[in-house]
């Protein structure tokens, strides 16, 4: 294949996703909070308690859940982070339904 041309002062898509990066942890730093042992187990309690995805239950459907989402957005409150209600949601239904309902304004489950 032959090489990408790129202007003089371009940045590689590499650069880019490195200050991409660099920017959500300046804009988000509760981020890190993800990678605690309380988080960890917290997260593993509540899918145990709950293995399957909520949304997808309330339509009759069985898909099994993988990722412990917060009801109400903690956006850096440690509190709501550490002791909010959490729900059980396979990765699709976290990354695109809730993701679009907190971006629109609303809280969790379409509120």
């Amino acid at each position: 294949m032959p090489p990408t041309f790129r202007p003089r002062g371009m940045r590689t898509k590499r650069e880019r996703g490195r200050d991409h990066d660099q920017r959500r942890r300046e804009e988000k730093p509760w981020r890190k909070w993800y990678a605690l042992k309380a988080w960890k187990d917290r997260r593993r309690d509540q899918l145990q308690k709950e293995p399957l995805c909520r949304r997808h239950l309330a339509r009759g459907e069985v898909v099994a859940a993988n990722t412990a989402n917060h009801v109400e957005p903690h956006r850096g409150d440690w509190d709501l982070f550490i002791g909010g209600e959490l729900e059980s949601l396979c990765k699709t239904c976290h990354d695109v339904d809730v993701q679009r309902e907190e971006r629109a304004g609303g809280v969790g489950r379409g509120r």
